[in-house]
């Protein structure tokens, strides 16, 4: 790792977490850097090579506790592991978080034979779990949603489309929220574990335009029958399990995408810079270079000091929304700013398929709508500010963690 980037993460990092940093840092480098051409050679597809090496790996147990054989390893860890692998390989990165915020609601408000059932195989990467939130028209407006599940029984039936849902195709189990009441209630949304097997459920392929290999396509439930035990929580809970999944683990997830595609953004521009010959020297000595390579430096070091700091706080025990959104919308602004300067400095060359800079501009570009866009982001943190006083998402998920 650059040595800008290792005092940043210094703070949070600490010797204690050296073996793990090592063992993580190997499997990038051996496993998941060799995998990354293939991926984006291949084009928009669902990669199930990164699957089977990352289920190998135990990370999707990261935040998990012993009691569920996962790691317990922190959100400080999560973020520094997201970036690391997002260095090497966006799309894989983006494979790994979709599942990581897949295993929230169960975590967060499953019982406790739910969580027996359904955390130790996901830690152990033999079922790996979705969040199916976002509509085609209901986008980010979760009490809009169309989806329905009425009761039947002991079941409840699902008809409805989902879209944007990471790990559609490669997912084992997946959390729908779906509409149980009269809109717009706060308690109007419940949450349903159904299985990829279930008769009724359809993957609808939405292909994406980078991060090749991770695929966040369609759900189509034509009278998918649930039965009650798969409901996650209480009737009623939809909202909250959505946004608290959104909040206090997708917004910190995206950032830590955002910070590796970030740096290697960084890292392939100032390497283009420092070898491409000019004025018997080269494009790095020239001083307008200098400053858009500083500009990306700061912008880079900015964005890290955001998401580590609110990965500190989630960690400590510390309500941190406001923190974890800004962490969000910094990390996206941050990268936006430095592909503008990556892109003016490869000039023509930014523009061809095959070239690192390309590639990574389209990356960036996939992480500003999950967990919200940048506009969102400012409405939530103008709330934090100037109210109305919202439910602090991390301060639930805290009372979770110690339940």
């Amino acid at each position: 790792m650059p040595a800008a980037s290792l005092s940043l993460t210094r703070p949070y990092l600490t010797d204690d977490h050296q073996p793990l940093q090592q063992q993580i840092q190997d499997i990038v480098n051996t496993q998941i850097a060799p995998l990354a051409p293939q991926m984006e050679e291949r084009g928009p597809h669902t990669d199930r090579e990164v699957r089977r090496m990352l289920s190998e790996t135990g990370w999707l147990g990261v935040l998990l506790g012993p009691d569920e054989d996962g790691m317990d390893a922190g959100h400080v860890v999560k973020t520094w592991m997201l970036a690391e692998v997002a260095r090497r390989s966006a799309a894989a990165s983006a494979i790994l978080q979709a599942s990581i915020l897949g295993a929230a609601p169960i975590a967060e408000f499953g019982d406790e034979a739910m969580r027996r059932d359904w955390l130790p195989d996901i830690a152990a990467g033999r079922i790996w779990p979705t969040i199916a939130t976002t509509e085609p028209v209901a986008g980010s407006h979760v009490l809009g949603m169309e989806t329905t599940a009425h009761r039947k029984g002991q079941c409840f039936v699902l008809n409805g489309e989902k879209d944007l849902v990471g790990n559609a195709d490669l997912g084992d189990v997946h959390c729908v929220i779906a509409r149980t009441g009269k809109r717009p209630g706060a308690k109007s949304l419940t949450a349903f574990l159904v299985e990829k097997n279930t008769p009724g459920l359809e993957v609808v392929r939405r292909p994406l335009n980078g991060l090749h290999g991770f695929s966040a396509d369609g759900l189509r439930l034509s009278s998918v029958h649930v039965p009650r035990t798969r409901v996650i929580g209480e009737i009623g809970d939809g909202l909250a399990v959505a946004l608290l999944s959104s909040v206090v683990y997708g917004r910190l997830n995206l950032a830590a995408v955002a910070l590796g595609i970030h740096q290697r953004l960084l890292d392939v521009t100032k390497e283009w810079v420092s070898t491409r010959p000019r004025y018997k020297g080269h494009l790095s000595d020239l001083p307008p270079v200098r400053n858009r390579i500083a500009e990306m430096q700061g912008q880079l070091m900015s964005a890290q000091l955001a998401a580590y700091h609110a990965a500190y706080l989630l960690d400590e025990g510390i309500p941190c929304d406001a923190e974890l959104i800004y962490s969000k919308l910094t990390s996206h602004r941050a990268g936006v700013a430095s592909a503008e300067h990556a892109k003016q400095l490869h000039g023509g060359h930014a523009g061809r398929l095959g070239n690192p800079c390309e590639q990574l501009r389209r990356d960036m570009d996939l992480v500003h709508a999950p967990a919200g866009p940048d506009d969102l982001q400012l409405i939530r943190l103008a709330e934090q500010a100037l109210g109305p006083s919202r439910t602090q998402w991390s301060a639930r998920h805290l009372s979770h963690r110690h339940r």
